[in-house]
C-alpha cells in the first residue's frame, strides 16, 4: 500500500459538536478523501477516552481529526495503529519542547505527569475487515488555565511561548506520516519496541485500582488488542482493558 499524504486537504470550523462526528458524517456521505484533516476551533461535545468529554477554551489548542484509510490492518494487530498515533504524536511534542515526553496507557501524551493530548480512534468496517479509521486528537496548545481535577498541561505552560495552530498541524500531520508509514510498511515490531519505550511505568511497579481494590502492579506489555499485561507482586500476571482498571500512582 503507497503512503498517504496527510494534510492533502484541511477543513476549518468554528464551531462543532466533535471533529469525530463532522468526519463521520462527511464519511457517510462519501465527501472525504484519505488524508484530509478537519480542525475546529471550538468542540460542544467532544470526546476523550471512557466516554469523556474533552473540554477546550475557543480557539486556544489543536482540535483535530484525520481520515485515513486503514484497509491494510488486520483485526488482529489493530492496536498497532493506536501504537503508531501515539508515538506520532509524542514525537511532535517533543520536538517543540525539547523535554521527555511519556505516553499513558493506552494514549494519552503527558509531561510532568500533567496531560497535554489524547487520542480517540474510530474505525469503519466492511465485512468484518476494517476500511477506514478517524483518528481524533485534542492537542493543548495555548491555554493558560485547567480544572485542578484535570491534571492538565499545555505547549503554553511548558514553554512560555504561544504557537500558530497551523503551523502545530503541519508538524503533528508529517510526524504521524513518518509513524503511519512505518506501520504501512509493517514495522510492527520498531513501532511496539517505541510505544513500549515511551509508556509510563513500563517495567517498573505502580498502584492500580481494579473492582475498588487497590494494588500494585508493573506493566510487561500493551498487547496488539490494546490490553494491559500486569505482573502482580504475588506472581501473578493479568490483562486489563481500558474500563477495567485505572492508575492511582
Amino acid at each position: 500500500m503507497k503512503s498517504q499524504s496527510f494534510g492533502n486537504q484541511i477543513v476549518k470550523l468554528s464551531s462543532v459538536d466533535s471533529t469525530n462526528n463532522y468526519t463521520a458524517k462527511l464519511v457517510n456521505n462519501s465527501k472525504i478523501s484519505f488524508g484530509t484533516v478537519i480542525m475546529a476551533d471550538f468542540q460542544t461535545k467532544g470526546k476523550g477516552q471512557r466516554s469523556l468529554f474533552w473540554n477546550s477554551e475557543k480557539g486556544l489548542n489543536l482540535l483535530f481529526s484525520l481520515y485515513l484509510d486503514t484497509s491494510f490492518l488486520n483485526a488482529e494487530n489493530i492496536f498497532s495503529l493506536s501504537k503508531a498515533v501515539a508515538l506520532g504524536l509524542r514525537q511532535c511534542v517533543e520536538n517543540i519542547i525539547g523535554k521527555q515526553v511519556l505516553i499513558k496507557w493506552p494514549n494519552d501524551i503527558l509531561i510532568n505527569e500533567k496531560k497535554i493530548a489524547g487520542i480517540l480512534i474510530e474505525n469503519q468496517w466492511k465485512s468484518n475487515k476494517i476500511s477506514s479509521s478517524i483518528i481524533g486528537i485534542g492537542l493543548n496548545v495555548n491555554q493558560l488555565k485547567f480544572p485542578i481535577e484535570y491534571k492538565a498541561t499545555s505547549l503554553f505552560n511548558i514553554t512560555s511561548k504561544k504557537y500558530n495552530l497551523d503551523s502545530i498541524v503541519s508538524l503533528l500531520c508529517s510526524c504521524l506520516q513518518f509513524s503511519i508509514d512505518q506501520l504501512i510498511q509493517s514495522k510492527i515490531n520498531l513501532i511496539d519496541r517505541n510505544y513500549h519505550n515511551s509508556l509510563l511505568n513500563f517495567n517498573k511497579w505502580a498502584l492500580y485500582e481494579h473492582e475498588q481494590k487497590v494494588f500494585k502492579g508493573k506493566i510487561l506489555e500493551v498487547d496488539n488488542m490494546g490490553l494491559l499485561n500486569l505482573e502482580l507482586k504475588k506472581g501473578d500476571y493479568k490483562k486489563f482493558n481500558l474500563k477495567q482498571i485505572k492508575l492511582v500512582k
